[in-house]
C-alpha cells in the first residue's frame, strides 16, 4: 500500500469517526427526551434552584460571622476599633459627603413642590373649564337659543316631524327632517 492512500484511508477514518460521534450525541439526545417524558423536570428544578438558593444564604451567614469574629478580634481589650477594610455595598456608586447629600434632597423637595403645584394649577383650570361649559349651557337654555325657532315656550311634541308640502303636486306630504 502507498503512503497516500494509507493517508486517505486515515482521513476518511477520521471523518467517520466525527460522524460516528455526532450520530452517538444525536441518539443520546433523543434517549434523554424518551425517558423525560412523565419525569417531573419542572419539580425538580424547582428543588434545585431552592436548595442552590438555601445554600447560598447559610455560605452569606458564615462569612458574615467570620467577618464579625475578625472585626471583634481586631477590637481587643481596649474597645477602640481599628481600621479594618469594611466591604461596600454602593461598590459601582460614588461616595457621596454630607453636602452632596444635602444638595440632593433640596433638589429632589424642590422638584416635587414644583411638581404639586403644577398639578394644583392644572386642576384649578380644569375646574374653570367645567364651570365655564356649565355656564354657558345654562345660559344657552335660558334664552331659548336651544328651543329651537318656536321658542323656549314651545308645547310642540319633539318627537312629532314636521310636515312639508314640496310634493303636493303628487298628493303626498313627506317628512323633511325631525325635531
Amino acid at each position: 500500500m502507498n503512503q497516500k492512500a494509507a493517508v486517505a484511508m486515515e482521513k476518511s477514518a477520521a471523518a467517520q469517526a466525527v460522524k460516528d460521534a455526532k450520530a452517538a450525541v444525536e441518539r443520546e439526545k433523543e434517549s434523554q427526551v424518551e425517558w423525560s417524558k412523565g419525569a417531573n423536570n419542572r419539580g425538580a428544578a424547582r428543588s434545585q434552584a431552592a436548595a442552590t438558593k438555601a445554600d447560598d444564604i447559610a455560605r452569606k451567614k458564615r462569612e458574615k460571622a467570620a467577618l464579625l469574629a475578625e472585626e471583634e478580634a481586631a477590637l481587643g481589650p481596649g474597645g477602640k476599633a481599628k481600621k479594618m477594610p469594611a466591604l461596600s455595598k454602593n461598590k459601582g456608586k460614588k461616595k457621596k459627603n454630607d453636602l452632596s447629600m444635602l444638595e440632593d434632597a433640596l433638589v429632589s423637595g424642590a422638584e416635587k413642590k414644583q411638581k404639586a403645584k403644577k398639578k394644583l394649577e392644572l386642576a384649578k383650570i380644569h375646574k374653570k373649564e367645567m364651570e365655564a361649559a356649565k355656564k354657558k349651557k345654562r345660559s344657552r337654555q335660558t334664552n331659548g337659543s336651544i328651543a329651537g325657532k318656536y321658542g323656549r315656550h314651545d308645547t310642540r311634541d319633539r318627537r312629532q316631524p314636521r310636515w312639508t308640502s314640496s310634493k303636493q303636486s303628487l298628493g303626498r306630504r313627506t317628512c323633511s327632517q325631525w325635531n
